[in-house]
């Protein structure tokens, strides 16, 4: 029975790695063997049972407790667990980030205020211009009419020249706007006859179609990680600051804030892990992988830095291989390896179900482009069929060549990035 001694302040991680050392005993299977059915590597798992890392959700913690065969109530004792373990790593990363040196800050806010104050001077001159405007322009764009002006001036003409009283020139002029106003209605009501006549009839107006009802969900869901390493420790990544404002490379599990945190763009490739299941006992079969590149520009600018921390055992997932840079990007299956041994190339069509999931390791190169990538499954159960597009949580995902950009590689003894000799 899982229980939660030992999970007082700061040890959350440890008690945590002690619950699935626990589990993988029990189970009596090897960590490879357990890794295939959660979805993630031999190494990773390895990482999790010995507290080397905490795992950046709580999916692969609850496959291994229900593989296990833990009850409900263990599984939410894993799950309060987790979330304490996960709170501590991510304050360990905000200190690690604070900690950080921030150089360029002062250059960037320097020519932000340079460019702010050329705006202003902009402005300044055309309000200038705007207020050093001739008055007569101000009189020609006024809305009096000239017939008014006329009249006007009429008025005070014959009052000095002893002519009518001006009451009557004003009956004299507002006579004249209202028969030319009741000429102007007159002349849009024939107008608007017209086009109405012109129009189609009643009868030959096209029906109203009905509603276009949407496709349903598909039966099963997937999740998307797009920050998976090659074997769990090979991975580079384009940073655009300067290398002392880099922090240490991350663990994998923390690759994705750190990424995120800095802007750092995946250089090369991108792999991404997609797991699939069935919403219950029904077979969904997968027909087809497709991927559709979304934008294409230059590769982005940088420098490449490479994450290293040991290698261990490899990715077992379903592997397949896309160049980005050609004009129809195919997802093609490759063979795989796992603990050494191999694993032959599988193509299309899978089976997905709520006791049989899958996953699949999609990974995307580019070499002379900055690419933005989508990939869309084709699925097809119980008569129903429909298509799923699938993306960085409504975002494409985002690779990018990194032809001729310095490589820095990080020194652990002096606790700083060096470039490539």
């Amino acid at each position: 029975m899982l229980g939660e001694r030992g999970t007082g302040e700061g040890s959350a991680r440890e008690a945590l790695a002690e619950r699935l050392r626990e589990l993988r005993e029990g189970s009596g299977r090897t960590y490879a063997s357990l890794a295939r059915r959660i979805g993630v590597s031999g190494s990773t798992l390895h990482r999790y049972c010995t507290g080397q890392t905490v795992p950046a959700e709580f999916a692969p913690v609850e496959r291994l407790a229900r593989l296990c065969g833990r009850s409900g109530e263990e599984r939410e004792a894993l799950h309060r667990l987790w979330l304490r373990a996960d709170a501590e790593r991510v304050e360990r990363q905000e200190a690690g980030m604070a900690g950080a040196p921030a150089a360029g800050v002062g250059e960037n806010a320097a020519a932000g205020a340079t460019a702010g104050a050329g705006t202003e001077t902009g402005a300044d001159a055309a309000a200038r211009r705007s207020r050093g405007r001739p008055t007569g322009t101000r009189a020609l764009s006024g809305s009096v009419p000239p017939a008014a002006a006329a009249v006007h001036r009429d008025e005070d003409s014959s009052a000095y020249a002893g002519g009518p009283p001006a009451h009557a020139s004003r009956s004299r002029s507002v006579r004249r706007w209202v028969k030319a106003l009741a000429v102007c209605t007159v002349a849009a009501l024939a107008l608007v006859l017209v086009a109405a006549s012109a129009g189609p009839s009643r009868q030959q107006r096209p029906e109203r179609q009905p509603p276009v009802a949407r496709p349903a969900a598909p039966p099963f869901t997937w999740t998307s990680d797009d920050h998976v390493w090659k074997y769990g420790c090979g991975h580079t990544y384009l940073v655009g600051g300067p290398p002392a404002a880099v922090p240490p490379p991350p663990a994998e599990a923390d690759a994705e804030s750190w990424a995120t945190a800095l802007g750092a763009v995946h250089a090369g490739e991108t792999g991404v892990r997609i797991t699939l299941q069935g919403t219950d006992e029904r077979a969904v079969v997968l027909e087809a992988l497709r991927i559709r590149v979304v934008e294409r520009r230059e590769p982005a600018e940088g420098r490449v830095h490479r994450m290293s921390s040991g290698c261990g055992g490899a990715l077992t997932p379903r592997v397949f291989d896309v160049d980005l840079d050609v004009a129809r990007p195919v997802a093609r299956s490759v063979p795989g390896n796992d603990t050494g041994e191999p694993i032959p190339a599988v193509s299309f069509p899978y089976r997905v179900s709520v006791s049989d999931p899958e996953v699949f390791l999609v990974t995307g190169r580019a070499a002379r482009c900055d690419c933005d990538w989508v990939a869309e499954l084709r699925w097809n159960s119980g008569g129903r069929s429909g298509t799923v597009r699938i993306d960085d949580g409504g975002r494409p995902f985002r690779t990018s060549g990194a032809p001729g950009r310095p490589v820095h590689d990080y020194d652990f003894v002096t606790r700083l990035w060096v470039a490539e000799p």
